[in-house]
């Protein structure tokens, strides 16, 4: 997906500074995307300049004017089209798996080899990482305004569902067939 469609997505669900598309992508969609500020904000100041988002500079107390960006209807239609785009390319390709590159497999893979003290450390951990990815799909209570439009989204219960169902189900093997290893 462009880095475009990825901020004007964001700015959809209403106005945002460059820092707190930042911390979408450090908080709820880490798991998804990663974003840099030196991506984010050229990418912001691109859309501004072909009228694609709006911009208000907002005076702060002993900090710089913070600038909030805002979606146009030029830049909703851009980003329809570029989601339609990306949606006939994947479909086109026919790659419909995400690719999974784990030093958690790869330890798995080569387990015969590891001390059988290190191998329950490796899935202990991996079982507690997931317990604790699962609380946070799961996790229904208040969250900051900024994010609340995004859980409002049809489409996030959508994913935290599957992220939730696919996160039990990887436990539940674990859990039942850790012993499969030794």
């Amino acid at each position: 997906m462009q880095k475009d469609t990825l901020c004007l997505g964001l700015l959809s669900l209403g106005p945002r500074s460059g820092y707190e598309i930042k911390q979408m992508f450090e908080g709820p969609l880490s798991d998804f995307y990663s974003l840099s500020f030196g991506t984010i904000y050229p990418t912001l100041n691109k859309l501004q300049d072909e009228k694609y988002v709006s911009c208000k500079q907002l005076s702060q107390s002993k900090k710089p004017d913070k600038k909030v960006y805002t979606i146009t209807k030029k830049g909703k239609d851009l980003m329809k089209d570029n989601l339609l785009g990306d949606a006939s390319a994947y479909i086109r390709s026919g790659n419909f798996g995400d690719q999974i590159k784990s030093e958690f497999f790869l330890l798995l893979l080569f387990a015969k080899y590891l001390p059988q003290e290190t191998l329950d450390t490796v899935l202990n951990e991996r079982v507690l990482f997931l317990r604790q990815k699962l609380e946070q799909f799961k996790y229904d209570g208040p969250v900051p305004s900024d994010l609340q439009a995004l859980r409002n989204e049809k489409s996030v219960a959508f994913i935290r569902g599957l992220a939730t169902a696919l996160i039990e189900s990887g436990l539940n093997y674990m859990e039942k067939n850790r012993g499969k290893l030794n």
